[in-house]
């Protein structure tokens, strides 16, 4: 009856929360029978953003159509700063047909991607598909049709670099540009643009910053046919344990939040879901846990010090070790390393 206050049930309001941003406000409300209002009311309680203004200028539109053709429609709506709803709900209007890759693959796709691997270029499958490059890619080496053909993919994206190797996007974005990484910008309009890097380069880097990644997140022959290089370092990878550097499950974190609540100390945690014991400090403050970092430092602590004081800022340095910057910055000078930075520069002269 209208005028009556709508009553959602747990589940209702569980769906409302899990699915904003992907289903729009108006579906919703279709949905549950109810008013667009009522639907808003629950989101704003969970403290969700409310829908902005869905206008389009005829730039956009264009914009759209161009990205349509080689994006999924998550890298779309980051690319033009708009939800992903309002990219997929826009296309429809349009009448384009987006790039959804993580959809679960069909038979009839698996098949078509067998019969043509090889025969045509990837970037011409993937339009057929309907799916992005990388997921091609990823797809190919899981179905073992055998090395990767890159005579018209040799460009990749920060976010497929970050899946690949299961890295944050800072982490690409900063540190190893910092230490190398030849990015790439390339605009789309005169406000818009994303960054990539050549295959290749991103292959050299691998080799020459190996210490900055875990060969154990990169499923076998991802890269292509796996160099000597490569085999070697996922020995010592698995001896070694390079953990630093790998991103944290949503899984992994409400492990680590159970274990802090039951009692359990950083060490233990680390220990349990094979971690170091500052990347659970850092992971627990960083959602909303009071912790205390033991005031010694490990020799693993002083081995990444000394590796990286040079290419990284005191403050990226601490982030990883879960020091704070003044604590990083007091232990590089009593270990002279700002001093012999000096000294070299004055060598030099």
């Amino acid at each position: 009856m209208r005028g009556n206050k709508r009553i959602f049930t747990e589940e209702e309001r569980k769906y409302i929360f899990e699915n904003w941003g992907k289903e729009s406000a108006h579906s919703m409300k279709k949905k549950f029978n109810c008013s667009w209002d009522a639907v808003c009311a629950v989101a704003k309680e969970y403290g969700l953003e409310m829908p902005k203004n869905n206008e389009w200028s005829d730039e956009q539109i264009q914009t759209l159509r161009i990205l349509a053709e080689k994006y999924h429609y998550e890298e779309i709506a980051k690319i033009m700063g708009k939800s992903e709803n309002a990219i997929y709900l826009k296309a429809r209007r349009l009448g384009l047909t987006l790039i959804q890759d993580r959809r679960k693959w069909t038979k009839e796709e698996e098949q078509i991607l067998k019969d043509l691997w090889g025969q045509k270029n990837i970037e011409q499958i993937a339009k057929k598909l309907k799916r992005t490059v990388f997921s091609l890619k990823v797809k190919a080496v899981r179905m073992e049709l055998g090395p990767m053909i890159r005579n018209n993919s040799e460009l990749i994206l920060v976010s497929d670099i970050c899946e690949l190797l299961n890295v944050t996007e800072d982490r690409v974005r900063i540190t190893w540009v910092k230490l190398g990484l030849n990015l790439q910008e390339k605009k789309l309009t005169n406000n818009k643009s994303y960054r990539y890097i050549i295959w290749k380069d991103l292959l050299d880097f691998l080799e020459n910053n190996q210490n900055e990644w875990d060969s154990r997140s990169l499923e076998k022959n991802m890269l292509g046919i796996e160099p000597e290089w490569l085999l070697e370092k996922r020995k010592r990878d698995e001896i070694e344990n390079p953990l630093w550097y790998r991103r944290w499950s949503s899984e992994e974190i409400n492990q680590a939040i159970t274990l802090f609540k039951n009692g359990k100390n950083y060490a233990q945690i680390a220990e349990i879901i094979n971690r170091s014991e500052w990347s659970v400090a850092y992971i627990l403050r960083n959602n909303g846990y009071s912790y205390r970092l033991p005031q010694y430092w490990k020799g693993s602590e002083l081995l990444y010090l000394r590796e990286n004081y040079m290419n990284m800022t005191y403050e990226e340095i601490g982030i990883v070790l879960g020091r704070t910057t003044k604590a990083v910055g007091a232990k590089a000078e009593d270990l002279g390393y700002k001093k012999r930075l000096i000294l070299n520069k004055k060598d030099g002269e």
